[in-house]
């Protein structure tokens, strides 16, 4: 919105009204009447002077043109330039000219380079939002589990974390939020939240029941992130604890695999597995390579 429309719309607000069309009508009627009195070519000196305004508007008009003719000489002095041929021109005709066309290749960087100057800016901008968005969601996350501490120990409900619940999901799903989520260590809020209370039971179902498919989905969680948050402990646990519901329990399975693969340096792909084999008659190979390939085929169904 230019300043004009900014000017305008707060003189609406102050003054009233809601478009210009009462303000402006007069005007166009008035225009049509002193363009009738300039055609008559029986006036006089009085309404010579009357008809100064309309005299206004047309030098207003004309640096317009005078502009438009100027872009015009300036885009075919561009274009002469780039077709002149140096060579067929007296020396120093040639070195002017050469010049203006170095002056000209210098600019253009000048000029391309401003737009991304501005677009870098607004993503900085852009930046420093959601670093804001996220650090207060982890603090708020924080106080929520501090919250539910407190009410487990004194034999209360624990809902603060459930209050904050959909917030939370609605950052953690954002893609473009991914960097400022591991920039502000939003992670650690997460682990706080899926840590058992001081009575050593487990956070509300829903809370397990929202995080642990969430996580799988989230790439950019690399082994500096689990150190930081310390968020795969608390993985860790939910595949060992025997109150944890099989469902949840298979995901965190999944997400201690898919976690340890950059550790071990272990593929993803089943078409990179090592399986080992033995020679036939060899018995106690065979009943080595059958157990093997048992084992093989119960960490497949645990990846599952």
């Amino acid at each position: 919105m230019s300043t004009a429309d900014k000017m305008d719309d707060l003189e609406r607000a102050i003054f009233g009204g809601e478009s210009d069309d009462e303000l402006s009508a007069p005007d166009d009627d008035d225009v049509p009447q002193k363009r009738a009195k300039r055609a008559s070519p029986m006036g006089d000196e009085e309404e010579s002077s009357a008809d100064s305004g309309d005299e206004y508007v047309q030098e207003k008009r004309a640096p317009k043109g005078k502009a438009r003719r100027q872009k015009q000489r300036k885009r075919k002095r561009k274009q002469q330039l780039e077709d002149i041929d140096l060579s067929q021109l007296p020396p120093e005709l040639a070195n002017k000219v050469k010049l203006d066309m170095q002056i000209e290749a210098i600019l253009k960087p000048k000029k391309a380079s401003r737009p991304k100057r501005k677009r870098k800016d607004d993503e900085d901008v852009l930046d420093r939002v959601a670093d804001e968005e996220v650090s207060r969601l982890r603090e708020a996350m924080l106080s929520a589990a501090q919250d539910d501490e407190q009410a487990n120990r004194e034999k209360l409900p624990a809902t603060a974390k459930l209050r904050l619940l959909p917030q939370v999901m609605e950052v953690l799903r954002k893609n473009s939020l991914a960097q400022s989520i591991q920039d502000n260590n939003l992670l650690e809020g997460v682990r706080k939240w899926l840590e058992p209370l001081p009575d050593h039971s487990l956070p509300a179902l829903d809370i397990q029941k929202e995080f642990f498919p969430t996580l799988k989905k989230l790439e950019y969680i690399d082994t500096s992130a689990l150190k930081e948050s310390q968020l795969g402990r608390v993985v860790i646990f939910y595949t060992k604890c025997k109150r944890v519901t099989p469902d949840i329990q298979r995901l965190a399975n999944d997400l201690v695999s898919a976690w340890s693969r950059p550790i071990i340096k272990r593929s993803a792909s089943y078409r990179d597995r090592i399986i080992p084999t033995a020679q036939i008659g060899d018995g106690d190979g065979a009943a080595r390579g059958r157990r093997a390939a048992q084992h093989d085929s119960r960490a497949r169904e645990g990846e599952r």
